[in-house]
């Protein structure tokens, strides 16, 4: 099976970082190796894409990482960050359904608001079985 699996973001700290990600969102941490490694990732309970928090790697560049996240209750979930203390920096000014937020490092995510139907639809993907792998011939046309 193939799939994807990470976007790394620098960060000051990827262990203060991992500390805000599950704080404010309730996100999963693991660290990859033995202690202190390099490899700190988050992700939401369940999903299996992960956010790599890059420390000391490539310098901290604060700006839209392009990393968006979808929600089916925007609306909700904004009023949670503002009061979780999550720095709101844009709303969609022309009637649309997005927010740009920004972690402790100023790395800026999207959050966008999409139907309830998408969300299960792409959620019930990720349970279904991956596709029956083709067993490759051999040159002689006999299985290996």
């Amino acid at each position: 099976m193939l799939a994807f699996a990470d976007v790394a973001v620098s960060v000051s700290d990827a262990q203060v970082s991992a500390r805000w990600w599950n704080q404010k969102f309730g996100f999963a941490t693991h660290t990859i190796g033995p202690p202190g490694s390099h490899a700190v990732v988050v992700a939401p309970p369940g999903d299996r894409f992960l956010l790599h928090l890059c420390e000391k790697f490539e310098p901290v560049d604060p700006g839209n990482t392009g990393i968006a996240f979808v929600t089916d209750e925007l609306a909700h979930e904004v009023a949670r960050l503002e009061q979780g203390g999550v720095e709101i920096v844009e709303r969609a000014e022309d009637g649309g359904a997005t927010v740009k937020f920004a972690d402790p490092d100023g790395n800026v995510y999207w959050l966008i608001g999409v139907p309830t139907e998408f969300i299960r639809a792409q959620v019930a993907l990720r349970a279904l079985e991956p596709p029956p792998r083709r067993s490759k011939k051999s040159r002689s046309g006999r299985r290996p």
